[in-house]
C-alpha cells in the first residue's frame, strides 16, 4: 500500500491558482516547455530544483517558498512534527 503524501502549502497554492486560471498539468508544461510528468514530479512535491519552482511561483504570483520546503512528506512524518 502507498503511503499517504501531505502536499506542501506552496503545492496547494499552486493548484488552486491552476484552478483559478482553468489551467491544468498539460497547459503548464506546454507553456514552460516542460513534460507533463515533470510538472506533476514539482507541484506535487515528488521532486525539488529552485529555478522551475521559483518560475511556477511567479507566474502564478505565489511567494517563492523556501528551498526544499514544497516537498510532500509523509503522512507519518507530519504527525510527529506537531
Amino acid at each position: 500500500m502507498k503511503k499517504k503524501k501531505i502536499l506542501s502549502d506552496w503545492s496547494k497554492a499552486i493548484k488552486h491558482a491552476m484552478i483559478d486560471r482553468d489551467m491544468d498539468i498539460n497547459d503548464i508544461a506546454e507553456k514552460f516547455h516542460w513534460t507533463p510528468q515533470y510538472v506533476s514530479g514539482l507541484i506535487n512535491g515528488r521532486i525539488y530544483f529552485i529555478e522551475p519552482v521559483n518560475r511556477l511561483s511567479v507566474f502564478f504570483n505565489i511567494e517563492i517558498p523556501p528551498e526544499n520546503s514544497t516537498l510532500a512528506v509523509d503522512r507519518r512524518e507530519s504527525n510527529a512534527q506537531h
